[in-house]
């Protein structure tokens, strides 16, 4: 099988309509090295993004109105607002981008968490600047491929360490700039602080002061989904990560994810998934046995086996 092409292997695009909507993903704990020119349509993830521009200046259009990030110096987003690339020419850069569920909940973090999920930017400063190209490309090298569960742990503790650092002496977060985000946006925050609660659309709309009715109709509007179906992607990507990392029971994941029972567990995942919980770790783990045990294929074909996108990461159209 050859190599998938770029992209690939993100779990699954579930809407891609007119330019004033956004494309929606899940993406994961992934890095990438890419040179890439202006984007036609913004999109969402529920990820933080780490961006550095290695040469050229990036350009993109947010919630706040365009922002310049510039060459040599990290930046930190959450993606959960769409944003697009504008910059004309190609741009060279370094991107990381980190699930909510490894940053949220740890106190030396949720200064730097409550600002992104604001939609503000963080920045490394230029003195910074040799540093985070060390790490930016350190992470892009251990997190390509399929990498062993300690490597992903030990990319996990870095990148908590350097969000950490970004985050120091900085006053607590306000509501400013959520308040004058549009009604589907202010919501994707709500939702990104929240859905591993229980939660329904009129929380959801109360939150942000806004009729139920009216709250659903804005969201589908803005973002081409219902609002129960991103809650949904964001508990499904949630338990994925759980059930890859930890040994805990099936009803124990699907609680710590958001579901309220384990059948509505089973059916979000299989609908997403086209498998059960409990087949999507037992082939996680026959995947990283077969990845990492010694092997008597040749350099090419260990190769093709490293690369080759695993079957059940496959998001199922829907």
């Amino acid at each position: 099988m050859s190599h998938p092409p770029a992209f690939a292997d993100l779990s699954h695009i579930l809407r891609c309509v007119t330019e004033d909507r956004s494309l929606a993903q899940v993406v994961g704990l992934r890095a990438s090295h890419v040179t890439s020119g202006p984007m036609p349509l913004s999109h969402i993830h529920p990820e933080l993004e780490f961006n550095l521009a290695l040469s050229g200046s990036a350009r993109y259009s947010t919630i706040a109105g365009e922002v310049e990030l510039p060459p040599g110096r990290l930046a930190v987003f959450w993606g959960g607002y769409p944003h697009r690339l504008l910059s004309a020419g190609d741009v060279d850069f370094v991107w990381v981008t980190v699930p909510l569920s490894a940053v949220i909940g740890r106190p030396p973090l949720q200064a730097a968490v409550d600002r992104l999920l604001n939609g503000e930017f963080l920045y490394g400063t230029a003195a910074e600047g040799e540093h985070d190209r060390f790490l930016m490309r350190r992470w892009d090298a251990d997190l390509g491929g399929d990498p062993a569960a300690g490597v992903t742990e030990v990319c996990l503790l870095e990148m908590h360490a350097r969000l950490a650092r970004m985050s120091r002496g900085l006053p607590k977060a306000t509501d400013t700039g959520v308040a004058e985000a549009r009604s589907a946006e202010r919501m994707l925050a709500v939702i990104a602080r929240r859905y591993t609660e229980k939660l329904s659309v009129e929380e959801i709309a109360r939150a942000v002061g806004l009729h139920p009715t009216y709250a659903a109709q804005a969201f589908k509007q803005s973002l081409g989904m219902p609002i129960w179906q991103y809650v949904t992607l964001l508990r499904v990507a949630h338990a994925r990560r759980i059930l890859s990392g930890t040994d805990w029971g099936i009803d124990r994941v699907a609680h710590a994810s958001g579901f309220q029972t384990r059948s509505s567990f089973y059916r979000a995942f299989r609908d997403a998934l086209g498998q059960t919980p409990t087949q999507y770790r037992d082939l996680d783990r026959d995947l990283h046995r077969d990845l990492h045990r010694p092997t008597s294929a040749g350099p090419a074909e260990a190769d093709r086996l490293a690369r080759e996108e695993p079957p059940h990461r496959r998001f199922r159209e829907g």
